[in-house]
């Protein structure tokens, strides 16, 4: 520990920190609900979840429990155990690294009560207005994220890539075969299609006595924003719009980049943690978990900026690796 410098003792606070966080966010309400009529409930993390599975929704309350409730402590125990327990290693390696890249599923359901948020917004008929169990449960899991990324970097540092060599820059779009045409192709399908998830409606209220408002991710993060719901509009905007966009333009940046094998090396670690905090694949099952159970509050039509959103998901997943499978291709080349 001693060896990592500040670190060495700035992430076993890191960790105690995010368990505190992460059981409070268990105990203190989540949001609270109003009907008309019904009058207005309360609902925490572990309330939510009983609903659900009272109410016979078992499917999504299995999901929600095994994404927000167990995975994030034994995420923290992973982390305990590879920072403070584990020899340095390909074990230790592989276990933060598989841990870091599955934090972000901690999201859901957050993603879950910002739809009911911006969806309940300026309704007279219904309400919804978050916690503090949200906010804690916000900073239990970023905390979390940031800090596989801080023991991967300790790793890195501790265990150096051998391909991280001295040698001549080198673009990698001009030094490899076929892929030199499939990878920008790939990226621009990946622009075109989040483009189209960004800027079509999802969904749209279809409830008597309602405002029949349509949601696209945009408004959806505008709806957040000037309802003050400052947090959700932060992660609405952050994990949504900014580094889905940033992604995409770093991937452009590491295809036509003129550098050295450790600064190729460099810019694709970059790029693969930025995807980390890119949250369209966890809003879009998010998406599918609400409006399977969105009917109990407000009845909602489904739109075509849905399937724009899952095309972008795996499009993106797509280029991504093709991406990077050409960027190893070209490193073997160079190494031979």
């Amino acid at each position: 520990m001693a060896s990592f410098g500040r670190r060495g003792w700035l992430i076993p606070v890191m960790l105690v920190a995010a368990l505190s966080l992460q059981i409070t966010a268990l105990c203190v309400p989540f949001i609270e609900m109003s009907m008309f009529i019904e009058g207005t409930t309360i609902y925490g993390l572990l309330t939510s979840i009983h609903l659900m599975w009272t109410g016979g929704l078992y499917v999504i309350a299995i999901l929600i429990l095994s994404f927000s409730v167990v995975f994030p402590f034994l995420k923290l125990a992973g982390l305990t155990m590879a920072w403070i327990v584990l020899p340095q290693g390909r074990f230790r390696t592989s276990l933060i690294r598989i841990l870091g890249m599955l934090g972000k599923w901690s999201m859901m359901d957050p993603f879950c009560v910002i739809l009911v948020v911006a969806i309940a917004s300026d309704q007279w008929a219904v309400g919804a207005d978050t916690q503090i169990g949200i906010y804690c449960f916000l900073c239990a899991v970023a905390l979390s994220m940031i800090l596989s990324m801080m023991m991967i970097h300790c790793d890195r540092k501790m265990n150096p890539s051998p391909a991280a060599t001295s040698a001549a820059p080198f673009r990698i779009a001009k030094k490899i075969g076929w892929e030199s045409s499939i990878v920008p192709i790939a990226l621009v399908i990946s622009m075109a299609s989040l483009y189209f998830a960004l800027s079509l409606p999802f969904l749209e209220i279809d409830q008597f006595l309602l405002k029949s408002n349509s949601f696209g991710i945009f408004e959806l993060c505008i709806a957040l924003w000037t309802n003050h719901h400052l947090a959700l509009a932060l992660l609405a905007w952050t994990g949504l719009l900014i580094v889905p966009v940033a992604t995409i333009l770093f991937e452009w940046w590491f295809w036509l980049s003129h550098a050295k094998a450790d600064g190729h090396i460099a810019h694709r670690r970059f790029v693969d943690t930025l995807y980390e905090w890119s949250m369209l694949d966890v809003f879009s099952l998010s998406l599918v978990l609400f409006l399977l159970e969105g009917d109990r509050f407000i009845k909602t039509e489904v739109h075509e900026g849905l399937w724009f959103i899952v095309i972008a998901v795996i499009i993106s997943q797509v280029s991504r690796r093709i991406a990077r499978f050409t960027a190893q291709k070209c490193f073997r080349r160079r190494l031979d």
